[in-house]
């Protein structure tokens, strides 16, 4: 029996991730090695309110979306404002730096006339923070954060806004992350939708979400496209 080789994407997948005019990233757990943290901010968190919240429960709830969170785990909607704020004074005691080959990928990416973006439910100020402290500002040619849009993931908003904003169409995108909802998203949108294992998701529960492939890395995904690029 011939094994399949998850290393490598599909021909049919691996033309898409070639021609594509744009590439768009999630934040948090893709590019920036933010998973633990928010993990760790997050178990704190709930256990001032009195709720367990140890890993299986982070990964079995966790979702871009932090309102969802507060909601699959029973935290009451009159306490989420104060939850918010405590959350943001947890998380940026100190900052998160990106996962490995995320610098390389981008630039190999540039190199090869693909334009970037990050389409993140993260806050403007607290994720131009981190691209500041970990030298990516400016590094971008489309941002759209989760307090500028109407519609959340796993809405297709998001990428179809970052599309206006490259005067592109969500087909000519691919957008790259580590969460269910990325997924759901891209594929609502009509993009390429490739996930990666740096986050909280495993590997069948972001292809059950719509992955058209799931690679390791950023830098494994752009390696496979950018590697058959003429």
């Amino acid at each position: 029996m011939r094994l399949l080789d998850r290393s490598r994407p599909p021909r049919s997948v691996a033309a898409r991730l070639q021609a594509a005019s744009a590439w768009a990233f999630d934040w948090d757990g893709t590019l920036i090695d933010s998973i633990g943290r928010t993990h760790a901010t997050y178990r704190q968190l709930f256990g001032e309110f009195g709720i367990p919240f140890d890993e299986a429960d982070f990964r079995a709830h966790y979702a871009p979306d932090w309102r969802r969170i507060y909601r699959r785990v029973g935290l009451a909607e009159e306490f989420w404002p104060e939850a918010d704020r405590r959350w943001v004074a947890l998380y940026e005691t100190e900052v998160a730096g990106l996962v490995a080959g995320t610098e390389e990928a981008l630039a190999a990416l540039r190199e090869a006339g693909v334009q970037l973006a990050v389409v993140t439910a993260g806050h403007r100020a607290r994720v131009e923070l981190e691209m500041r402290a970990n030298g990516l500002e400016g590094a971008f040619d489309a941002l759209v954060f989760g307090d500028e849009v109407p519609h959340s993931k796993p809405d297709p908003a998001p990428v179809q806004l970052a599309a206006r904003y490259l005067r592109l169409q969500p087909a000519d995108l691919v957008l790259v992350g580590d969460a269910d909802d990325d997924m759901a998203m891209a594929r609502r949108a009509g993009a390429t939708a490739v996930g990666v294992l740096t986050g909280a998701a495993e590997r069948g529960r972001l292809r059950k979400s719509g992955a058209h492939w799931v690679a390791p890395t950023v830098a494994a995904a752009v390696a496979a496209a950018v590697a058959g690029r003429s």
